[in-house]
């Protein structure tokens, strides 16, 4: 398991430390070894040949809010059909044909391309729960990410069904005027109060049930929901008190990002502040801790984790790992770009994957990740395809000086070391 007395660094192929230096890496780097087809590619060096772990599939973009922040602003205001960020009617460029989500489903079927729902807000689709019933008759994980506002105990029982592998609420606030401002919706509407009354029936079904899907919270912070942190925290306690410990498996912390023209409301104080709430012994970590839910803070968001990549090549290494695909059926080339039509490799709703793989048209946008030097010039750093990008070109350093050997060994005590995640999206 390890070289000696030493572990493997999942973060630093070919890199071993002592088990404290091994407790603070990031486990989630290290994780694609599990995945054995990828693996060799990796080890042959045939990095474009990579087929998505996962896909962030946007059966949507109509969502009833309107965060400022919204990664996705620029794909549902810019790059749509429609300027659906501000409500207008539905579209075939907005909205996939329940046809067309169920041919993408069986394409994505074809290579156990597993499904992160993603949006606009995916449970706005009327086909979701029939989609996911298909993708899960079709042996795909999944997982979904909500605002939580349209969930209903029918829209959780059939979600539950499926067999999710979770259930993430972006839930972000409690406080009524707090959560209407962060997320974007006229005052009028009532959405906190369905929110928090959603997520309560969502931890009762899941126990009721004895079901296996996990239930997580998001919070997403800047200055216009910094102070209803702790109170969230503490209505996410009161959960577990409710349903047991644990009944909210993990809350996950970070900051907003500033993605294409997102409207971002965020000072240095206001991530540091943040960053000792949620760590260590901070107000956040110490009330989720006593309820035996996992705080996961992303050191990459906060910018905590800086990685040089001064001596690394420009060519994008990761990008076929985790992709996108839009209501329009459109194959994005990388999960970070957001539905950027400029990442179009193909359409997944005409074409299978594999025909999208070594079309014309993805080898193209593959030459201009490169000639734009996105990963080092676009990359999100708090993505996994920058972290992954990361690792990958330090496996090249290896291959120059023809030491893919203790590469091959590193991966192996890597494989027998850090856990295996439940869902790619944990990577």
């Amino acid at each position: 398991m390890t070289a000696g007395a030493l572990y493997p660094l999942p973060d630093r192929p070919g890199a071993y430390g002592d088990r404290a230096a091994f407790e603070a890496s990031r486990h989630e780097s290290g994780q694609w070894v599990f995945w054995g087809d990828r693996v060799e590619l990796v080890l042959a060096g045939r990095y474009d040949e990579v087929k998505p772990l996962h896909v962030e599939l946007s059966p949507t973009y109509l969502c009833n809010f309107s965060c400022p922040w919204c990664s996705c602003r620029s794909a549902r205001e810019v790059w749509s059909d429609e300027d659906v960020f501000h409500h207008p009617e539905a579209t075939p460029g907005t909205v996939m044909s329940c046809e067309r989500l169920d041919a993408v489903i069986d394409r994505l079927a074809e290579h156990q391309i597993a499904i992160q729902w993603v949006g606009g807000e995916p449970t706005m689709h009327p086909g979701l729960l029939p989609a996911a019933a298909r993708a899960h008759e079709r042996g795909l994980s999944q997982c979904l990410f909500t605002n939580g506002s349209v969930l209903g105990e029918r829209r959780v029982r059939a979600l539950l069904a499926a067999e999710l592998s979770f259930i993430r609420v972006s839930l972000d606030a409690v406080t009524e005027d707090v959560h209407r401002v962060h997320h974007g919706y006229r005052a009028s509407r009532p959405y906190a109060r369905i929110v928090l009354a959603n997520l309560r029936q969502l931890v009762r079904l899941r126990r009721e049930l004895g079901a296996r899907t996990k239930v997580g919270v998001s919070l997403v912070v800047d200055e216009r929901n910094l102070d209803d942190v702790v109170p969230t925290a503490h209505f996410v306690a009161s959960l577990c008190e409710e349903h047991g410990s644990g009944a909210v498996d993990f809350v996950i912390v970070r900051p907003t990002y500033q993605f294409y023209n997102s409207l971002v409301e965020l000072t240095d104080d206001t991530s540091s502040l943040l960053w000792t709430l949620a760590t260590r012994e901070g107000e956040l970590a110490s009330v989720l801790a006593d309820h035996g839910v996992r705080v996961v803070v992303p050191e990459a968001s906060f910018g905590r984790a800086p990685v040089d990549v001064a001596h690394h090549g420009d060519a994008c290494l990761s990008c076929g790992w985790f992709g996108e695909v839009t209501p329009t059926g459109a194959m994005v080339v990388c999960a970070d770009r957001y539905g950027n039509p400029d990442y179009f490799a193909g359409d997944l709703s005409e074409q299978d994957v594999g025909e999208i793989w070594v079309s014309e048209q993805r080898r193209d946008v593959l030459d201009y990740v490169r000639e734009t030097r996105c990963f080092k010039d676009r990359c999100p750093r708090n993505g996994r395809g920058f972290q992954l990008n990361y690792v990958f070109h330090e496996i090249e350093r290896y291959r120059r000086r023809g030491e893919l050997d203790t590469v091959r060994r590193w991966i192996e005590d890597v494989r027998v070391t850090v856990p295996r995640p439940e869902h790619s999206f944990f990577l």
